[in-house]
């Protein structure tokens, strides 16, 4: 479907390609600007086209000198060429052209935030500050990311309890039979808000080297977040 509002480009070497000649009569019954890209300016769809853009190559790479190689690099580089003249035009951004491919690792990268894979509910690690060692570790490996947020009776974050802690205790030989969360976790610990930028989750663990990071509004926990998610939805 070609409207008036619309922009044909066309591309053939010699300009005199039978298939887009054939078109050229209807696209300028419907007023349609036509653009064309060919080595040749007295050619017929040079002639025919609004604007003509010349793009020629002393000869081909194809040593018989017959199949396309070197023009429709040409042709391609001349593609290009108009293709960031007008993105800087239009002031595309890389936002907008996510928008257009959220599938893709732009879109993932720009668009998915925190939130849309954060762990919730059930699924976060947590305990009271009476828990002991042994309930934050047994809390730990019921959720199985290395980690348990410590808070109190409303959610709000305490601390945090991770494997590296667990090994840190290890060192100091306390009798982790006996011990209490509150007196080996570490107070307060590194979170983000939901609305975070996934890409920004990722720089904010390899910046800081660490896997998993707690989700909140303020001192309330929302979720978390463990580096393994942030691999599953491809923004690794």
């Amino acid at each position: 479907m070609v409207t008036p509002q619309d922009v044909v480009i066309a591309l053939s070497n010699s300009g005199e390609s039978n298939e887009i000649l054939a078109l050229i009569p209807v696209l300028k019954r419907q007023q349609v600007k036509l653009i064309c890209i060919t080595s040749r300016p007295e050619s017929s769809m040079a002639r025919a086209a609004d604007i003509h853009l010349c793009v020629k190559v002393p000869k081909e790479a194809c040593p018989l000198g017959l199949a396309p190689t070197s023009s429709t690099t040409a042709a391609l580089v001349m593609g290009d060429a108009l293709a960031v003249a007008l993105l800087e035009a239009r002031g595309f951004t890389a936002e907008d052209f996510a928008l257009s491919h959220p599938g893709g690792a732009l879109g993932r990268k720009l668009l998915l935030r925190v939130n849309d894979i954060m762990h919730t509910g059930d699924e976060i690690p947590h305990v009271g500050l009476q828990a002991t060692l042994r309930d934050a570790l047994l809390e730990i490996t019921r959720k199985n990311l290395g980690m348990t947020a410590i808070c109190d009776d409303d959610m709000n974050i305490i601390g945090i309890f991770t494997d590296g802690d667990l090994r840190r205790v290890f060192d100091t030989g306390v009798d982790m039979r006996d011990a209490s969360i509150a007196d080996v976790m570490t107070r307060g610990g590194i979170r983000i808000r939901p609305g975070t930028l996934a890409v920004d989750a990722l720089n904010l663990m390899q910046s800081r080297h660490i896997t998993c990071v707690l989700v909140a509004d303020g001192d309330h926990l929302l979720g978390v977040v463990h580096m393994h998610d942030l691999l599953r939805a491809g923004v690794v």
